[in-house]
């Protein structure tokens, strides 16, 4: 096990990350006392010069927040399939003066899917095989998160505002699964009342963002469904509120954050946090 680790968090605006209490948090239970997490404000057109500070500072590794995943995949001497496939790096590790990059958004949706389940024990792969997933959103955190679902074998129905943009994440995944727009109601019902888990990977139902027009899709949802939504603040979202209140699973998009946190933590360290480490994480932050 390594015993000092020095990381830090980059992106612009960062002052808001909560990943150093996040790591801080896996440190404390993994033992590690001779740590630091820090965040550095950085953009596109300085991410060159902070890694290469970084990497003559004897820093460990660290996070990229947006805009920065496309640049620091690029920038990698190494770069994992997934992260390679989305031209998105969120997790470095630096080794013999070399970058390894990688992913752990879409590894967290697994995860966090497995949670909801409540199937701690079981290989988080295993938990979506076979599901029929209705993702909202084909941005940035949709294209990890489908990814993912689609490798680990789930069946995906996605929506968003211009077709455009989810034919583009369709033809990224190869795979065959139904584009729909999503401010047409009767396809989001649809979607909703045919699959077993839907996500949300859109801004809609964030502080200070537009909620949507309606909620009537989760009434058409069938009992034992899951609903997960990216959306952290607040941490309850209306969303996550009317599907508690069908009955259904309702996962606050949190624990996404905490399973990619934990995810690379395991990376930097050879440790990943168990899940009740996870759940401590979470309540600190959240």
């Amino acid at each position: 096990m390594v015993n000092k680790l020095r990381l830090a968090v980059l992106g612009s605006p960062i002052a808001h990350s909560r990943s150093p209490q996040l790591q801080n948090s896996f440190a404390r239970d993994c033992g590690i006392a001779d740590f630091s997490y820090e965040r550095i404000e950085t953009t596109c057109d300085t991410l060159e010069e902070t890694v290469r500070k970084l990497m003559a500072e004897g820093y460990d590794g660290f996070n990229c927040t947006m805009p920065l995943k496309t640049d620091m995949a690029h920038m990698a001497d190494y770069i994992e399939d997934e992260a390679k496939t989305l031209w998105s790096a969120n997790t470095v590790s630096i080794k013999n003066g070399k970058l390894y990059a990688d992913t752990t958004d879409g590894v967290g949706i697994l995860l966090t899917v497995r949670r909801g389940y409540g199937e701690v024990d079981k290989p988080y792969a295993d938990c979506v095989k076979g599901k029929r997933v209705t993702l909202l959103g084909a941005g940035g955190a949709a294209r990890s998160v489908a990814l993912s679902l689609k490798n680990a074998g789930a069946k995906l129905t996605i929506l968003n505002r211009t077709l455009d943009a989810a034919f583009a994440l369709r033809d990224m995944l190869e795979t065959d699964c139904e584009c729909l727009e999503l401010e047409n109601e009767a396809s989001l019902c649809l979607a909703a009342r045919e699959c077993d888990i839907l996500i949300n990977c859109t801004a809609l139902g964030m502080s200070g963002k537009p909620e949507f027009p309606s909620l009537s899709f989760v009434d058409e949802m069938r009992d034992g469904s899951m609903v997960i939504d990216a959306v952290y603040n607040p941490l309850e979202t209306k969303l996550l509120k009317r599907a508690a209140e069908r009955g259904l699973s309702a996962v606050s998009g949190l624990w996404m954050l905490v399973y990619q946190g934990a995810v690379a933590f395991e990376k930097w360290s050879g440790i990943l946090p168990d899940e009740d480490a996870c759940k401590r994480a979470f309540d600190l932050i959240k």
